[in-house]
């Protein structure tokens, strides 16, 4: 015998549709996506005065990754030393939603605070307007300790190499010491030295984060190898490229007394 479905059973069917039941790689939230993590996890950062020491694991490169992933929250609850993560880009590899919210479910595991970047993975098929309703704007600033902290979008493949990214207007506007700043940082995924950074804005930007006072760094990931620094020409400020979640290593940021120092990690 055929039953018949009334208006109602329906909709009950495709709200389930809605719910998860269903997927589809187009989906680019669902009714458990978190809003707004950056916002959420920089007000959880917990008060330390300017001139404070503070710890620093940055963490690049997650992509599926899961079980290292896991493997790095447990390490960094181990340590109980660390104020904050960052985890630096290519938080998924194909820019799918259910990828981002893998590891945001691992990464909320953290005891402290995980604050993200938009890498160049992150902007794949829907993956830009999954990150900024999920994460935030992709050019923001906070503050921790005395230390103004630039997060900032070094894609430039993903945006044609068009000269918009990285938005030196908006360094130039950022980059400034403020009351109570000490010291600035800047984070991105893609590192100048490499062919996803815009060649044409190389020599600006560069220049630009060593005219910058106070400017003690500008940490990248991306390229899964072992960590490199170098300095433009020699000289000014360290760019540190750091290794990545999927070689199971993260660079530890220790900044003491106005000096920072990075270091390898393995787990």
């Amino acid at each position: 015998m055929i039953k018949k479905i009334t208006l109602l059973g329906w909709f009950a069917i495709i709200l389930s549709g809605c719910n998860g039941i269903e997927y589809s790689p187009n989906q680019k939230f669902d009714g458990n996506t978190p809003q707004n993590v950056n916002n959420a996890e920089i007000l959880a950062l917990p008060q330390k005065p300017a001139g404070s020491a503070i710890k620093i694991a940055v963490s690049g490169d997650t992509q599926r990754m899961y079980k290292e992933s896991q493997l790095f929250v447990d390490h960094i609850n181990a340590r109980n030393d660390v104020d904050f993560v960052i985890l630096n880009g290519d938080i998924s590899d194909f820019g799918l939603l259910a990828e981002f919210e893998g590891i945001y479910k691992i990464y909320s595991g953290l005891k402290v605070p995980f604050i993200s970047v938009i890498g160049n993975h992150d902007q794949v098929a829907n993956g830009y307007d999954v990150y900024t309703r999920m994460f935030g704007a992709t050019n923001y600033t906070f503050t921790y300790a005395g230390i103004k902290f630039i997060c900032h979008d070094s894609n430039s493949r993903e945006h044609n190499f068009d000269g918009t990214i990285p938005d030196m207007g908006w360094l130039k506007n950022n980059l400034a010491m403020e009351a109570g700043i000490d010291h600035i940082i800047a984070f991105s995924h893609v590192p100048p030295t490499d062919s996803d950074f815009d060649q044409k804005l190389r020599t600006d930007y560069e220049e630009l984060f060593n005219s910058t006072p106070g400017m003690m760094a500008s940490i990248h990931s991306h390229q899964h190898s072992p960590d490199v620094i170098y300095r433009r020409e020699g000289t000014g400020i360290p760019f540190i490229i750091t290794n990545a979640v999927v070689n199971r290593a993260y660079t530890l940021i220790d900044i003491t007394n106005g000096e920072l120092h990075a270091q390898a990690v393995n787990f």
